[in-house]
């Protein structure tokens, strides 16, 4: 069963999220994170992109609550970045895009399957495809090592 919070408007996988990730599994990231971005550990929190209006970290000036997408998608009464005609063209989709594709993370690609309808493969792909290989428990795209058990992600 998918939590379909996890399903990010801009195609994004919200469960590869160092936010989330903080969030749901580890108090040691969630300190990290916000040395890092200079706020308290309990501000480091979000339950997914569908949530992020109400619930959402507002901890850095372009995500969470203050996501530059979320925002536009919300001004034009969009839920999903593929419902916008021009989003192809868009610069800061072009940004977002092009700044995960160093990642193996294809937005475009991930946007597609989810305008198609298939949230559950899509869903069940990302989590699979987001786990460590040593202990197999979910990862962050952004992090270098596994923050359960220590080894290295790439």
């Amino acid at each position: 069963m998918i939590n379909r919070n996890l399903i990010g408007r801009c195609g994004l996988y919200c469960g590869a999220c160092s936010i989330y990730r903080a969030y749901e599994d580890s108090s040691k990231l969630q300190e990290a994170l916000a040395r890092k971005h200079n706020c308290s550990p309990e501000d480091v929190r979000c339950e997914g992109c569908q949530t992020v209006t109400r619930k959402g970290w507002s901890g850095e000036e372009n995500w969470g609550r203050n996501c530059k997408i979320v925002k536009c998608l919300d001004a034009k009464g969009l839920n999903f970045y593929y419902e916008c005609g021009n989003y192809e063209q868009c610069e800061k989709f072009g940004e977002l895009f092009d700044s995960h594709l160093q990642y193996g993370e294809n937005l475009r690609e991930n946007l597609n399957k989810i305008k198609a309808g298939k949230n559950e493969q899509w869903f069940e792909e990302e989590d699979k495809k987001w786990r460590c290989r040593n202990c197999n428990k979910p990862i962050s795209i952004y992090l270098t090592e596994c923050h359960w058990c220590g080894a290295k992600l790439r």
